[in-house]
């Protein structure tokens, strides 16, 4: 996806981007259904909804380029212009309407992704009380603790590696990680772009003592056949550690597309 990166925001720009009370940040996505494309649950149906804000910027000045840069970068008209402000009760009536629409059976299932989600954790909080019967997965680049509130979900935990381009004091948290880990249902999904990224993982999880069974490894790629390309560098590696190779789904199945 191209994208302008010289926007120039106004006056109103600045207090519309400012965190609503009483309302969730929501990203230009808004409010999707469609198959999981990642991790452990991996085509099961699914309803997406993308928040605004992250901590992080992969890509920005290096490394590989994040696929949901308009809830980031503040170069983008996207990322200024394309979020809104909605309140709970509305926001969880969205989610019903568009599961129903979509699939219309039981084993309902809400994916919250971003951007970094946990960053309106307390606002996720809030939301996910309209939902009580969800299954609820969290996607969260392992930098921010999540509430104890929040322990029942899955937490689906993507920590950053060089190969982002993030500065190591802003993209690695052990204390976090090893919280994230001791929750029954999290998992660790990285992203790789050579062999050379699996040395790095693997001090991770040695330091951070996670559970190697926890482990997924994700090509990096916009394009499906660069995800390929990039399993076929890692696939021996990753067999002989015991860890789960994944490719990015929803890349393959709907192309480089959003809401997908």
């Amino acid at each position: 996806m191209k994208y302008n990166k010289s926007y120039k925001p106004k006056g109103f720009d600045f207090e519309k981007i400012k965190p609503c009370k009483g309302k969730i940040k929501v990203n230009g996505d808004g409010i999707f259904a469609t198959l999981q494309g990642e991790g452990v649950t991996a085509g099961l149906p699914a309803v997406f909804l993308r928040l605004h804000y992250c901590n992080l910027s992969c890509g920005l000045l290096s490394g590989w380029k994040c696929d949901s840069w308009y809830t980031w970068d503040k170069r983008s008209k996207e990322y200024w212009k394309e979020q809104e402000d909605w309140d709970y009760k509305e926001t969880a009536l969205k989610i019903k309407k568009e599961w129903e629409k979509k699939f219309k059976d039981e084993g309902k299932r809400l994916v919250i992704t971003g951007g970094e989600p946990l960053i309106q954790q307390e606002k996720i909080i809030s939301l996910i009380r309209y939902l009580p019967k969800w299954k609820i997965e969290i996607e969260t680049n392992g930098t921010i603790k999540p509430d104890k509130r929040l322990f029942g979900c899955q937490f689906n935990c993507s920590p950053k590696l060089e190969n982002s381009g993030n500065a190591l004091k802003k993209r690695y948290k052990p204390d976090v990680l090893k919280l994230i880990n001791s929750l029954p249902n999290s998992w660790f999904k990285f992203v790789v772009t050579n062999k050379d990224d699996l040395k790095e993982i693997e001090l991770i999880v040695k330091l951070c003592g996670i559970d190697s069974k926890k482990i997924i490894i994700m090509p990096e790629g916009q394009k499906k056949e660069i995800v390929s390309k990039n399993a076929k560098k890692v696939l021996k590696e990753i067999k002989k550690r015991k860890w789960k190779l994944i490719l990015r789904n929803q890349l393959i199945w709907f192309g480089p597309k959003r809401r997908t």
